[in-house]
């Protein structure tokens, strides 16, 4: 949404969030499967450097969903801020197609004697197990749940307390982070994967108010979201070297200690990246094109939990039970692309299934207002 070529509305971000979404999801699956490259099929190092850091630094886009949740939390919950109606809004949208794919999924790995003990299980299938153990299957699910909890304190400080209240929550949550890490290394070692991500969430939540008011500015300023994009993606990219040159004696054992500058520069440069992508998004649909694809993302955006849950597991498993060599590219292509298509279909109908069975659940009965009123006489007859 743009007034003229010199203006840039925010409103864009909430008009381009679920091809944002599509984006983000389908970047991240790109991360995990890290059996693809081009050495195959190119001996141009540029480009098979670019494809390495392109697929490698896919992680971001689960920055990129946090601020985008931050955003639309914040739209919600302006709308209706009864903290109750909220909760039970968005746990019913997450918590039943989440029970049901790790249900099957921990059923599974159960059945094939790679799990042992009902505590652990219990655990993994509502999502609590990340925050004992630090198991990463399924991770998100648990931060994103454990931020609705907290959202409406978010809210409440950001509201009243505007800019300031957003540097300041983030502010705490990094000295938070940073004390868990120096007293408590091994439960940071253990929740840094969440725990440098909550930043972004908090900054959506902030932009939330300016994309909802349709904020006008100037579109230099495009400019210097993409300076920003460049460097921080830059930084991530170089993560590795940087920490050599900075910490003597750096070695692989000591990568989580110091993940969290990966982690801060990625949320940096995913926000920078959801600003620049609205932009393309909004004027290649003014410009009339793109529409098949537009329409392909904003699918994938629609079940973009479905697929982080299914795809990543399904894409794994199935890079285990064959065993792919890398002299057998085509292979891994179609690993690749088989695992997205069955991931599609299966987010589809998961989410068919709960939409029917929640639909069931809450149906009432055809005499219901008939039974309601002789609820009411029978109390009325006691009194």
């Amino acid at each position: 949404m743009t007034k003229s070529r010199k203006t840039f509305n925010l409103f864009a971000i909430s008009e381009a969030r679920n091809v944002i979404f599509g984006l983000a999801t389908l970047w991240i699956g790109l991360f995990h499967s890290n059996y693809l490259s081009l050495e195959r099929y190119t001996n141009n190092q540029f480009l098979i450097d670019v494809f390495k850091n392109f697929r490698g630094s896919g992680n971001i886009g689960v920055d990129m969903f946090l601020f985008l949740s931050g955003v639309g939390l914040f739209f919600s919950f302006s709308k209706d801020s009864r903290v109750g109606v909220f909760w039970k809004k968005r746990l019913m949208r997450v918590v039943p197609t989440a029970f049901l794919i790790a249900v099957v999924y921990f059923s599974l790995r159960y059945v094939h004697g790679r799990e042992s003990g009902l505590f652990a299980y219990v655990g993994r299938v509502t999502f609590t197990y990340f925050f004992v153990t630090g198991e990463r299957v399924f991770w998100f699910i648990s931060l994103i749940l454990a931020l609705y909890i907290v959202f409406p304190i978010f809210y409440k400080i950001i509201d009243k307390f505007r800019l300031w209240g957003m540097l300041g929550t983030v502010a705490a949550i990094i000295v938070l982070t940073f004390l868990c890490r120096a007293i408590a290394p091994g439960f940071y070692s253990m929740w840094e994967i969440a725990l440098c991500r909550v930043p972004s969430f908090v900054v959506g939540i902030w932009a939330g108010k300016f994309v909802k008011e349709k904020k006008e500015i100037n579109v230099k300023w495009l400019w210097a979201f993409f300076a920003v994009f460049v460097v921080f993606m830059t930084l991530v990219i170089n993560y590795t070297p940087i920490i050599k040159a900075i910490v003597p004696g750096y070695t692989k054992e000591q990568e989580t200690m110091y993940i969290f500058f990966y982690r801060y520069c990625g949320s940096i440069a995913a926000m920078a990246l959801v600003v620049l992508l609205s932009w393309i998004c909004t004027s290649i649909r003014h410009a009339g094109r793109g529409n098949v694809l537009r329409n392909f993302f904003e699918f994938v955006g629609m079940y973009s939990m479905e697929y982080y849950m299914i795809y990543l597991n399904l894409n794994h498993y199935l890079e285990r039970i064959y065993k792919i060599p890398s002299a057998h590219p085509e292979a891994q292509i179609m690993l690749y692309f088989g695992s997205f298509v069955a991931s599609l279909i299966l987010c589809a109908l998961t989410r068919k299934f709960c939409d029917f069975f929640m639909d069931y659940m809450q149906r009432k009965p055809k005499n219901y207002d008939q039974l309601r009123a002789q609820r009411k006489a029978l109390k009325a007859k006691k009194h």
